[in-house]
Order: structure tokens, then sequence, then C-alpha cells
């Protein structure tokens, strides 16, 4: 007993140093294996991302390292312990607020919410926690702007006066109110700030003291700045807070600061039971409810469970605000935690990390260079539409074109219903035509927003337009895809000094306008199945390269067991 006690103190001796390099300036690579991952994220930096990454094996850090600049117009370089916004991931520190408080005796997850709200309308008193933990609610996804500064007694009763998109309990929808309305109930039940409480049981515990909204009192200049396309976006610091953080439209569900050491320290938290318990913990991270019909992926209290690809469990979560985001992810059985953040809109951490993964296990084998840099080039097909094939740093094919044929190859996942495509389709050409001319009724309409408020938006968005491209020549609609819950309709307009793309992402189930994307280009990602192919299985999608006789590389698009053939242009 006396040895295996020296062991612990001597291991826990260790983490701790290592943790305290990666909280510092220090950087951590750790053997052979640290380096291979260092090289890799190397070339990820070359190639535009900029973040902070660390991997472990239990108490042993392998890399602990930041990439890029945290801040390009000041220099600063990104480091072990940068802040970075968790997005998403916040979500499972509620989780674990709920179990502690039920560890405590303070309620149970089968509480309905009626318990801690008063006037609940009768569609929603069958609502319990574990239907909020679980996004089983029918709550939206959201209500509001993330840092529109909404004070908790309002947001209560803008949740509770929102229409359900579906009976409680029955399926999932991915719901940034639920977890809001479950940090509020961690306020009505301790009797604290959410924030206060988290650092009592939990951050202090774990030995979390860079983690929270405004107790930290982190200075903007601690803060990854975002970027996306070049251009400065800022940080969370930089946008509207109330005194004690961010407003309950974020709150709970989102925002949390945090660093690399920071989220290993509660990685090791979990696995050694310092805050929860093994029964809480057990009820954490099981798999209550399926994500989608023909996925793997289940959601626990804040945390998603899925098998990896080698079969081994893997417990993360992800999120983001479209400018930067994280991921958190680990394997209970092989003691492997990753955990990776970013600064830089498109380059996305789950990426990353799921490249990490590889290399550690073994499965990742890096692509010949010389070969990928010889199929990248321009591809006309026999009717002259062009597809343009480059490669990333995770050897992903990304395909850009423009050709509305093109849609049905590289966009379309083969799922869509021919009579909704054309209603769509027909939507958006008269929707656009109408507000080029001035009349806004039917965008209204689509974003189920007042005329008066759509119209001062649009008409200024217009304005601007046909200041900087001039006026519109022509419009095309290229077609509209199936996504399982959105379809996506994309369409090209010709101004008079250049051709832009816009993408309107519809609601299936309730036809409601979510958003529009601008684009110079249509592009779609394919992975790396071997040297010669590479596939996009949300499309069933696959992307061959070959030679013919003469030497020249064909690239084959392979969809619903038709192949469409591509000859790369001459330079």
């Amino acid at each position: 007993m006396k040895r295996s006690r020296h062991i612990l103190v001597f291991l826990g001796s260790l983490a701790l140093t290592q943790l305290a390099a990666a909280q510092s300036s220090a950087e951590v690579v750790n053997g052979d294996l640290g380096q291979k991952i260092d090289r890799y994220l190397q070339k990820a930096e070359a190639n535009g991302y900029a973040g902070s990454v660390l991997v472990a094996r239990g108490e042993k850090i392998i890399l602990a390292k930041g990439y890029g600049l945290a801040d390009r117009e000041n220099k600063v370089k990104q480091r072990t312990e940068t802040v970075f916004s968790i997005g998403s991931i916040t979500k499972q520190f509620t989780g674990a607020a709920i179990l502690k408080l039920e560890m405590m005796g303070k309620l149970k997850v089968t509480d309905p919410i009626s318990k801690y709200f008063g006037d609940v309308p009768a569609d929603k008193k069958e609502i319990t926690l574990h239907h909020l933990l679980t996004h089983t609610a029918g709550f939206e996804g959201a209500l509001g702007d993330d840092y529109d500064p909404i004070g908790r007694e309002y947001y209560v009763k803008l949740a509770l006066g929102s229409k359900l998109l579906f009976k409680p309990g029955e399926r999932y929808e991915y719901s940034n109110v639920g977890f809001s309305l479950l940090g509020i109930i961690v306020e009505l039940v301790s009797g604290k700030n959410y924030e206060d409480f988290l650092y009592e049981a939990i951050f202090k515990p774990a030995g979390m003291e860079r983690t929270g909204y405004a107790r930290p009192g982190f200075a903007k200049s601690e803060l990854a700045v975002g970027y996306r396309g070049g251009e400065r976006w800022g940080t969370a610091l930089d946008r509207p807070w109330r005194p004690e953080g961010p407003g309950w439209h974020l709150r709970a569900n989102g925002g949390i600061l945090s660093t690399l050491g920071d989220m290993y320290r509660w990685y090791l938290a979990l696995k050694n039971n310092t805050v929860l318990s093994a029964p809480a913990k057990q009820k954490y991270f099981a798999p209550h409810v399926k994500e989608y019909e023909d996925g793997n992926s289940y959601y626990g209290y804040g945390w998603v469970t899925q098998k990896t690809e080698r079969g081994a469990n893997l417990i993360w979560h992800n999120g983001g605000n479209g400018i930067y985001n994280a991921f958190m992810g680990f394997e209970p059985e092989n003691d492997l935690v990753i955990i990776a953040s970013s600064n830089i809109a498109g380059k996305i951490s789950d990426a990353y990390a799921k490249r990490i993964e590889q290399i550690v296990v073994g499965d990742y084998k890096e692509l010949d260079e010389r070969l990928l840099k010889e199929y990248s080039g321009a591809y006309r097909l026999s009717t002259g539409a062009e597809v343009e094939v480059g490669f990333d740093e995770n050897d992903n094919l990304l395909a850009t074109y423009r050709a509305k044929e093109l849609v049905g190859l590289l966009a379309a996942s083969g799922k869509e219903d021919k009579e909704e495509v054309e209603r769509y389709n027909q939507k958006v050409e008269e929707m656009l035509k109408a507000a080029l001319a001035g009349d806004y009724t039917a965008l209204a309409a689509a974003w189920r927003e007042s005329l008066e408020d759509v119209k001062t938006r649009a008409s200024a968005f217009w304005e601007a337009k046909k200041k900087e491209l001039g006026e519109v020549k022509s419009l095309e609609v290229l077609g509209t895809v199936a996504r399982p819950r959105n379809l996506l309709t994309y369409v090209r307009l010709d101004f008079v000094k250049r051709f832009e793309f816009f993408t309107y992402i519809w609601e299936k189930e309730t036809g409601r306008l979510l958003e529009m994307r601008e684009s110079e280009n249509l592009e779609r990602q394919f992975e790396p199945r071997s040297q010669d192919e590479f596939v996009s299985p949300a499309i069933g999608t696959t992307i061959i390269f070959q030679k013919d006789e003469q030497g020249s590389i064909i690239l084959t698009i392979r969809k619903s067991g038709v192949e469409t053939k591509a000859r790369k242009a001459a330079v």
C-alpha cells in the first residue's frame, strides 16, 4: 500500500508540473508522438490555422502548444495560457452543476420545470430537467442574439412564452434555450449567481482558477481575437455584457472562457471523481437520446457519446459562434484527451482533433504531397463546366465550383424531393426578384419578421451591394439541396462588376428562412479514403483520380452509381 501511495504522489506531482508548464508560456512537446503532432499542427499553421492544443494520456501531457497569432494586429502569439471561448462546451458545466445539486439533495433531474417556474403554460408543464439536459424539451435552438444583455426574469418569460417545436420528450432538437433555463434553475435552487455556484462546486475543487465569465477578471489582451475572412471580429469581451457576464441568450449554454490547462484539470477531475460521484458521472455521460436517425451519436447531459471508427468510446462536445471555436473530447478506456481551440473562422477545431486522434492511435498515413500538388488544379467536364481542386492541411479535398449542373453532383444529398426542390427554387426566385424591385413582402414572410424590420435591413443591404458591385444584370437559381433538418437554395447573381453566390438556408419542418450566406464560389470538402480517392459521406459522392494512357489526369465524380468524368485543364 505504501508503495502504491508513493507512486500516486509521484504521478500527481508530475501531472501538476506538466500542468504548470501548460499554463505558463512554456510549451510541451513530449517524445516522438508529440513531435509528430507538432509537425502536423505546424503544417496547419502554415495553412492559416491559429489556436492552442493540448493532448494527454492520463497524467502525461504529450503536447501543449499555441500556433499562429492570437492577435494579428498586435503580433501576439497563441500560447498555452491564451484564454479562449469554449462556446457550447459550456453546456456540460451546466449539466455537471445540475447533477451536483442532485447529489446535494436539492433537486432531481426528473423534476418538472413547473417546480421552479410559476405560471408555466400547459404545453410546457410536462417538461422535466432531463428533457432540458437532453435537448428533448421541444424549445427552439435560440430566441435571440448571443450578446443581447437580456436579464433572467425577462428570459424566463420569453422562453415560456415561445412556441414548442414538438411535444416534450418526442424527439431531439439541439437547443440553447433549454440550457439557459437550467442555468437559471441552478441559481434558483442554490441561491447563488450561476458562475459563483460553478466556481464553488466545480471549478475550485478541480483547481480551475482561469475559467468563467466575469469572476477570473480576464483582460481583453489575454483573449484570442476572432477573425473571419481576414477581418478582425474581436473577442467576447468586446461585446455587450452585464456586470455578472453575458445575457441569458448565452449564459449557461455557451461562452465560458478558459485555457488549455484548466480544461485539462477538468478532465482529471472527472476521471478521478473529484467533483461528481461515480453514479452521477454515469448519468452524466449516458447515451440518453440519439441525435440523428442515421447517425451513431447520442446526447448525454451536455456531452455527446459515440463510437469512433476503431470502436472506441468517445465523449466530446464542441462549441463556436461562426468565428472562433473549440473542441474537447476523450476516450475513457484509452485515457486520451484532446482539447483544441481556433480563433479563425473556417478552421474548425473538430477537424484538427480528429486528425490528432488518428496520429495518436497510428491510423493516420500522410498522403504524398507531390501527388496532391499534381492533382490540384482545374478540371473540365465534357459540358464545359469546371471544378477547381485543392487540398488543405488535413489532406481534405476542396472542390470549388460555379456551374449549376455541379450542384447536383457536389452538393445534393440524393434525398431531395423533386416537388419540394422545384417549389423552393421558384419561391426563392420570386422572392429575390421582388426584393430587387423594392418589394420585401415575400422576404419578410420567409424570415417570419415584420415587413418594416425586413425592409429596413434588406434595403440597406441591397443598396450597399449596388454601390460596391453595380446593378444586378441577371439572377439564376442553381438548385435546392436537402440536409437532415434544413434545405439550402443556391443562387448566382451577376452584378456589373462581378458575380456572387447566395445560399438561403431553410428550416425543413417549418419552412422558415434561417440564414443567408454570401460567397464568391461554391465549395465542398471531401475526406481522404486513400491517396487517390476522396469521399463526402453526407452526400454520397466520391471523387477519384486516375491517369489515362497519355498520362493525363482524369477526375471521376461517382454518385448514385453514375460516373461523371472531367479532364485536367492545361495550364
